[in-house]
This record gives C-alpha cells, sequence and structure tokens, in this order.
C-alpha cells in the first residue's frame, strides 16, 4: 500500500462503486419524482377548473397531437383515475427515495469507518 493511500482495497472499491450507483439511483428517482409532482398539481388544476363549469360545456382532451370532443363527466373520470394513478407512483418512488438515502446513510458510514482506520472488526 502506498504511503499516500491512494491504493483502495478492492472490497473499498466496490463499496465506492456502489454509493456512486446508489446518488445516481437517487437523483433519477429525484427527478421522476418532481415530474409527477408537477403532473399531479398539473391535474389537480384541471379537475378543479373542470368541476367549477356547467355540465353541458363542450371540453376536448388531447389525443397525441389532436384534440378530440369529449364528455365533461368522461373527461372528469379520465382525470381523477390519471391522478389516482400518478399518486400512487408517486407514493412509491417516496418509499425508493426514502430506502435509497437510507442505503446511502449506511454505506456512507461503511466507508468512512474502511477508510479512517481499516474498520473495527
Amino acid at each position: 500500500m502506498s504511503a499516500g493511500g491512494e491504493e483502495l482495497p478492492p472490497s473499498v472499491r466496490q463499496q465506492v462503486a456502489r454509493f456512486q450507483q446508489l446518488q445516481q439511483t437517487l437523483n433519477a428517482i429525484l427527478v421522476e419524482k418532481q415530474r409527477l409532482e408537477v403532473e399531479l398539481v398539473e391535474l389537480k388544476d384541471a379537475l378543479e377548473e373542470l368541476q367549477k363549469s356547467p355540465d353541458d360545456v363542450v371540453v376536448y382532451k388531447a389525443v397525441g397531437p389532436v384534440l378530440v370532443q369529449t364528455s365533461k363527466q368522461k373527461l372528469l373520470e379520465e382525470l381523477g383515475e390519471k391522478r389516482e394513478l400518478t399518486e400512487t407512483r408517486l407514493r412509491l418512488l417516496e418509499k425508493q427515495e426514502q430506502r435509497a438515502r437510507e442505503q446511502l446513510e449506511d454505506l456512507q458510514k461503511e466507508l468512512k469507518q474502511a477508510l479512517s482506520g481499516k474498520g473495527v472488526g
């Protein structure tokens, strides 16, 4: 081993690689979570506006690049289902985020211990 501590044992290198991988996973989770949060706000706003409108209002929904006329009730149902699905996906991502943060924290402690004195035990 070099005096400068540049050579890390293979187990520590693996832990560092795992740490970096977990950081990337957490970043991807956070980006997706943010996207879903924005989508959820938009869905709630659309539902709120649609509920304020009269029952006989003419409404359109986007299907690809085309707007198609639909009924208010059908659109309310579709948006409600989409909101529920988005909320479920968001809860799942929050659990994944929590798990990733806990794993990162544990791995960080292990790395600190390994790097500060080759670990105890």
